[in-house]
């Protein structure tokens, strides 16, 4: 089986590389870095299957499916992502498979055997009315501005992992290269960016108050005044959330307040 892997982040290409390596059937032959370079690889190529990152740079794995053409040769298609998504659902329905990173290689090793299966089974024109259908379905359950949002978050647990509903998130923190998911009495911390979860939560969900600071606008309780012109956020839980200079039109337009004299 021919495979392309698509993935912007070096180190979890070259995890998929190695652990592509050691499964047999499997001929690696292409890994691109973004969905520009995908979509050239997938039509200059012509994998039997595409291992698509669904977050990258320029053009998102979902953007390299949306612009195949029916006269392209369709490969099998295995999305993977680090967050947890809300449309599993959508990827079940249209029998596309899709990998939460990190990826354990006995799942990776999975998903390869049914894409096999899969392949064996349907023709081009079957696969790509199913991936048009899953671009479909997703796009249904996206956003007023079109945009699919995360609606769950991975924090880690004594025994594993756990999706945590952002809805559930009061205040999100920087911490360095983590952020802390403030929620009710816990706090968790995970490997992230407030700069890279502001593009990816909705934004009449969650504002972005101070370069540190994403709040959940339905948790805002009041505005008080500071000296110098500055402003701080009451939420719920009594806490008090510095609004940095640069975010405050944006944050007093969001939680629909007006700025006193």
């Amino acid at each position: 089986m021919r495979v392309i892997v698509a993935d912007d982040e070096p180190l979890a290409l070259r995890r998929m590389q190695s652990s592509l390596a050691c499964i047999p059937e499997v001929e690696l032959v292409g890994c691109a870095r973004n969905g520009v370079e995908a979509l050239t690889m997938i039509r200059g190529l012509r994998p039997d299957l595409v291992i698509l990152d669904i977050e990258m740079p320029g053009r998102s794995g979902l953007a390299v499916i949306e612009n195949l053409r029916s006269s392209d040769t369709i490969p099998e298609v295995i999305f993977s992502t680090a967050f947890a998504h809300y449309a599993v659902k959508a990827f079940e329905v249209n029998a596309v498979d899709y990998l939460t990173k990190p990826v354990t290689f006995e799942r990776l090793r999975e998903a390869i055997r049914n894409a096999e299966e899969r392949l064996a089974a349907r023709t081009a024109n079957q696969r790509f009315a199913e991936l048009q259908a899953l671009i479909a379905a997703l796009q249904a359950e996206a956003g007023n501005d079109g945009q699919i949002y995360e609606q769950e978050l991975w924090v880690r647990r004594r025994d594993g992992l756990e999706r945590l509903r952002v809805q559930s998130i009061e205040l999100i923190e920087a911490q360095g290269d983590y952020v802390n998911l403030h929620a009710g009495d816990e706090m968790h911390l995970i490997r992230d960016t407030v700069s890279s979860l502001a593009l990816r939560l909705n934004p009449a969900l969650f504002v972005r108050c101070h370069r540190s600071f994403l709040v959940n606008i339905s948790r805002v309780r009041g505005l008080r005044r500071k000296g110098g012109g500055l402003m701080e956020l009451t939420l719920d839980t009594g806490r008090l959330v510095a609004v940095g200079p640069n975010y405050a039109e944006n944050t007093l337009k969001a939680v629909n307040a007006k700025r006193w004299r």
